[in-house]
């Protein structure tokens, strides 16, 4: 279902036409359309919610981060000769085993990777010229402001001695939902609440604008909704790891 109807529906089924202009860009829907699909985003994990960001990686680069991420569950690392999963470890551990900084741990085929701690405090840290044992930190600049507060991502040691595609498997959020109109022609996101599930999307957007706004048994109502119909996608991911199961168990 396109978003811009998905939005109109919103308004129609909350009467809340004053969230949409006159020609239904947003003035204020999307704020709850966007908080009910992470809502549904947080209540699953299976199906759709696994994705893979496979990125290309240069010799020495030893942070791998993205937008979006929920959990990391694998790692994978590839080049000419191949693909291998890499080991899950602690970014403690990784201090302690690679002692230098990170920059200058000789390079080679990276092993080992660990969720990165990406946020400086103070969180407008500009610079960390002359500090040690920082280089994971994402610092403020004029170019990318405050990064750390939408990023994620992982440390990779020892440090690519060549180019490599590294490939996280886990957990993601849904993106950002907005439709935009220049002229005639509507921009739009998709997500996979917009495409599959419409109806829930609009039952848990419905909830965050009456839990918004005090209606405590509006909210209660369209959150009864809401995770109803989410716990039947939830068996359906539940049947097919039982599939799995089966096949694997001969």
């Amino acid at each position: 279902m396109d978003y811009i109807d998905i939005r109109k529906k919103f308004a129609e089924l909350s009467g809340r036409w004053d969230l949409l202009t006159t020609n239904f860009e947003d003035d204020g829907a999307d704020f709850f359309l966007n908080a009910g699909q992470r809502y549904l985003d947080r209540l699953l994990s299976d199906g759709k919610m696994f994705a893979t960001y496979p990125v290309i990686v240069a010799a020495g680069t030893f942070i791998v981060k993205s937008i979006g991420i929920r959990a990391i569950k694998e790692v994978w690392a590839g080049n000419v000769d191949g693909k291998y999963q890499l080991i899950p470890d602690t970014l403690n551990k990784l201090k302690t085993e690679y002692s230098e900084e990170f920059s200058d741990v000789p390079q080679g085929a990276p092993k080992y990777y660990a969720p990165a701690l990406l946020r400086p405090y103070p969180d407008t840290l500009a610079s960390t010229t002359g500090m040690y044992n920082v280089s994971d930190l994402l610092t403020y600049s004029a170019t990318a402001p405050a990064q750390h507060f939408n990023y994620d991502g992982i440390v990779i040691m020892p440090p690519p001695d060549e180019t490599y595609t590294i490939e996280i498997v886990g957990l993601f959020y849904s993106p950002t939902l907005s439709a935009t109109l220049s002229g005639a022609v509507w921009t739009q996101t998709k997500s996979f609440w917009t495409e599959v599930h419409p109806e829930i999307l609009l039952e848990a957007a419905i909830y965050k604008l009456h839990g918004l706004y005090h209606n405590t048994s509006g909210a209660a109502d369209y959150k009864a909704l809401a995770l109803e119909d989410a716990k039947g996608i939830d068996h359906d991911a539940v049947e097919e790891q039982l599939t799995g199961d089966l096949v694997m168990g001969g």
